[in-house]
């Protein structure tokens, strides 16, 4: 399915229905920091169906205005699969601290996360292409630019690289921040440890 040149009426994609709904500990539902945990993750996980199978697919990808850009060559058969505008989940994740109790159960992560469900289409315009690919570059890499650092993609580059735009229908986010929750865990006299390692990647 090419490319889609209308833009939706919202920037935030908020949960609508009963797939977002958060079951356990909805306490922890955090709607209004979906953006703000799509442009903290690093990895993208793309979900959908193949011939009646689930398939589950990695990839870097650029969050901007309702929409997840992944991309790779066109040779890869997951994004040609994904030109057709299918449905799709994707899973974004990151894990800041394990949470140590002094009872097992208790063991826990602080996290900050985002499922959201959209469908896919292809991006052709390569002025459009080489904005988003260049903007991809700079998340991961921050800082390094064209010419100084690297020289620029060719139209020829471009057109040998698939870029997939996933177009939000709705999101949620949810995350835990907090320390040791156990029955015993504020008790100093209590027997074990309890505490909080941190295991964050890079500040955000």
């Amino acid at each position: 399915m090419e490319e889609k040149t209308g833009r939706h009426d919202y920037s935030v994609p908020e949960p609508r229905t009963d797939r977002t709904r958060i079951r356990r500990h909805p306490d922890r539902a955090v709607p209004d920091r979906i953006e703000e945990f799509l442009r903290a993750g690093l990895i993208a996980h793309i979900a959908y169906v193949e011939g009646g199978e689930p398939r589950t697919v990695p990839f870097f990808y650029y969050y901007e205005d309702g929409h997840i850009y992944i991309h790779g060559s066109a040779g890869t058969g997951t994004l040609r699969t994904l030109e057709d505008g299918r449905p799709v989940a994707v899973s974004v994740a990151l894990l800041d601290d394990l949470v140590a109790s002094k009872t097992a159960p208790d063991h826990s992560a602080n996290y900050r996360s985002v499922v959201v469900f959209g469908r896919c289409h292809r991006i052709s315009d390569l002025t459009r292409k080489r904005r988003i690919l260049d903007a991809t570059t700079e998340r991961y890499f921050p800082g390094r630019h064209t010419p100084q650092d690297y020289s620029p993609a060719t139209d020829d580059d471009l057109t040998r690289m698939e870029l997939i735009a996933i177009e939000i229908e709705e999101a949620q986010a949810k995350a835990r921040e907090d320390g040791p929750m156990g029955p015993n865990d504020d008790d100093p006299n209590a027997p074990g440890t309890a505490f909080v390692a941190s295991v964050r990647i890079r500040p955000v």
